[in-house]
């Protein structure tokens, strides 16, 4: 299984025509475009918001070029994600969820560029740090503080075990998250947390985590393709 390779592949149907979203919607928007790769879609978006929503809109836009096989545009995509919150964190520096999604964009550009690790890694640490600061009952935070726990090397710091608790507080957390204007992530750590139980052996839990995820987003498609590759 290449977790790289399926890593936030959600098949949601986009709709092709939007106007000027507000809040919730263009959040929406962004994940129904990273749910199917949609790259030009994801173009488009980011062309039309802004703020927090445009670094999400790069994020995103970075993780389906990059799992499409297009490296270097990824990479581009992620720098102009990076530039756009660490405005956004100069300017608003107690907002919680500008520093999740920037410690989780730095983490990023470490896996597309590894050997940047030394400079982004401590960069992404201390930003994350801030975030569990500021709300350790966020479910963003939680859910960026496992997947780093999760895919950071154990000598570096990494640990499953942090990691499974990590995306069990998202998944409690993410139930009165709905109404934040930020909602995004739901399914990403039931799937997350099934990563952490399949790694200890325990398939039938992973599986049912799994299952959880679409219970949440029917149409997430990473769940689909781990539970189809572990029947």
């Amino acid at each position: 299984m290449n977790i790289n390779k399926t890593l936030l592949t959600l098949a949601i149907t986009l709709p092709m025509t939007f106007n000027a979203l507000a809040g919730q919607a263009e959040i929406d928007t962004i994940e129904q475009a990273a749910g199917t790769l949609n790259i030009s879609a994801l173009e488009t978006i980011a062309q039309e918001v802004s703020g927090y929503d445009k670094a999400l809109a790069y994020y995103r836009l970075g993780l389906s070029e990059n799992l499409s096989g297009q490296t270097e545009p990824a990479i581009v995509a992620i720098d102009q994600a990076i530039e756009l919150l660490e405005q956004l964190n100069s300017n608003s520096v107690d907002d919680v969820e500008i520093k999740a999604l920037l410690a989780q964009v730095y983490g990023y550009k470490i896996a597309l560029e590894p050997l940047k690790g030394m400079y982004y890694g401590p960069k992404s640490n201390e930003v994350l740090a801030q975030a569990n600061a500021l709300d350790p009952n966020n479910p963003r935070v939680q859910l960026v503080t496992g997947i780093s726990k999760f895919s950071t090397p154990a000598i570096f710091g990494g640990d499953s075990k942090e990691a499974y608790q990590a995306f069990d507080k998202a998944i409690t957390a993410f139930s009165t998250d709905s109404n934040s204007n930020y909602h995004w992530g739901f399914a990403e750590a039931y799937t997350w947390r099934g990563l952490t139980y399949s790694k200890a052996g325990e398939q039938e839990k992973a599986k049912q985590d799994w299952q959880l995820a679409l219970n949440v987003n029917p149409e997430y498609n990473w769940a689909k393709i781990l539970l189809e590759q572990n029947q």
